[in-house]
């Protein structure tokens, strides 16, 4: 995919004239609003280039490495220079929030709008009507699906409706001073957005680069398991999983291994030479190799032979007898340059929400929890598995959550999942004595403000109207 950035430009007046009037008009080459966008063509090119501006896989503000690091599935390593030491340490950045997520979704958010607003002062031809409803469905759907993340991180409770959400930024915004809504609030604005992209969704849009009708059901899934909504979660998760097949284990490992199979992945951030987002870059030296973060100890422990995952999170230049325990989720092989693609929505979670969501809803279905889980135990082992008994919730979310940290390790899920369990299960990040060598914490208290991300420093110093989380 072909990426493209729109960036407004004002050109400098080359010519000084006496008028004063003539300085108040803008060059006839400006790139401002008005002009932007004057085509549908124009507005395909600024949907890819806002596309590209969110960041998943590398860089700065890159939530899969924060959820591996500053949990219990990573170590320092080997050939660690001070690299990620702060997240190893558990030290959350209030400047920025952390890992910059709090600008990089909004600046992701305002890109969007912007099309949006483009869009709004063009009639497209009818010839054009299906491109030009693609794209205003493209926007909606990524706003809702940014503004989740945000909300992800930096409410406190999202199953209290009651509670601080963040600001649903659906304007272009460039000098207002937002306030934060409830979750209930956000919930809603999400829902309208996530409504809006499917009614203007066109039939054709099936490139799992972008978004598509599956990428609203399977975030419609997501945020209504994550906000307790059990019986929608279970909905939208039966409908992918009567469409979709579960990787068996030689599409597992090149789904990943070389981005050849998308048997099980519903949409994915396509990565491409030259945007530097190469996800092993989180864990390793993917230009003279050596490994600043290495595996842990304890998650290494819990694969075990037969499940294709080993064979896939483990680099085979791994040595456990000398301690060497390569992160291979994101290997050289698609294109030799550790050039993968962010699966950001694969089946398997589908099967992990409905499991969470029988186990969880007012009238528990733990058999039924337990058989989902199974069938993600008997794909990658490749053979039937025995389906665990759940007798209590308690049993059923440990089960859970142990299969999640398997099948979602290194793709950004820990942290959340610790966090979303913490109230059940009692408990925060706890991490092996072998992993917490060298001073690095090897606890965190389940009652940790850290459980929540702080809002910017410089966005509380700037908006009088913007409310700080507790303990920050």
């Amino acid at each position: 995919m072909k990426k493209y950035f729109l960036i407004p430009i004002i050109i400098t007046l080359l010519f000084t004239v006496s008028c004063d009037n003539q300085l108040e008009r803008f060059p006839v080459d400006s790139l401002v609003e008005e002009t932007a966008y004057q085509s549908v063509s124009d507005l395909e090119a600024g949907l890819r280039g806002a596309i590209n501006s969110i960041n998943r896989g590398g860089g700065q503000a890159s939530l899969i490495a924060f959820n591996s690091i500053f949990t219990d599935n990573t170590r320092i390593g080997g050939d660690n220079g001070g690299q990620q030491l702060n997240l190893l340490n558990q030290i959350l950045n209030s400047q920025t929030g952390d890992q910059g997520t709090w600008g990089d979704r909004y600046n992701a958010i305002n890109n969007f709008n912007r099309v949006l607003a483009g869009a709004a002062a063009i009639t497209p031809s009818a010839s054009e009507a299906t491109a030009y409803n693609n794209v205003l469905a493209q926007c909606y759907a990524f706003r809702a699906y940014l503004h989740h993340d945000l909300l992800t991180y930096y409410s406190e409770d999202l199953l209290n409706g009651s509670a601080l959400g963040v600001h649903y930024q659906n304007t272009v915004s460039t000098s207002d001073f937002p306030a934060r809504a409830t979750v209930a609030e956000n919930l809603t604005e999400i829902d309208n957005d996530l409504t809006l992209a499917a009614s203007l969704m066109p039939a054709s849009s099936t490139d799992k680069n972008y978004a598509t009708q599956d990428f609203i059901t399977f975030l419609r899934a997501r945020v209504a398991l994550y906000s307790g909504d059990y019986t929608t979660a279970i909905s939208n998760a039966n409908s992918l999983i009567s469409s979709y097949s579960l990787a068996n284990q030689a599409q597992y490992t090149a789904m990943f291994n070389g981005d050849t199979d998308t048997t099980e992945v519903i949409f994915k951030f396509d990565n491409v030479q030259g945007n530097n987002s190469s996800i092993a870059f989180n864990w390793i030296f993917t230009g003279t190799g050596g490994n600043f973060i290495e595996m842990s100890n304890e998650f290494f422990g819990l694969l075990v032979p037969g499940d294709v995952r080993r064979t896939v999170n483990v680099d085979p230049t791994s040595d456990p007898g000398a301690n060497v325990l390569t992160i291979g989720k994101y290997p050289p092989g698609a294109d030799t340059n550790y050039i993968n693609d962010y699966k950001a929505m694969r089946l398997s979670e589908m099967y992990l929400i409905r499991a969470e969501a029988h186990a969880r809803k007012a009238a528990p279905d733990f058999a039924a929890a337990a058989a989902d889980v199974n069938a993600i135990r008997t794909a990658r082992f490749g053979s039937p598995q025995t389906t665990a008994t759940y007798t209590s919730l308690n049993e059923a979310i440990t089960d859970i959550k142990a299969e999640r940290r398997l099948e979602l390790s290194y793709e950004g899920f820990r942290f959340v999942d610790l966090k979303r369990y913490r109230n059940i299960l009692n408990e925060g990040i706890e991490r092996d004595p072998s992993d917490c060598v060298g001073g690095i914490p090897c606890s965190l208290p389940v009652s940790s403000e850290k459980f929540t991300f702080p809002i910017p420093q410089a966005e509380i110093n700037a908006n009088p109207n913007m409310t700080q989380n507790s303990g920050y």
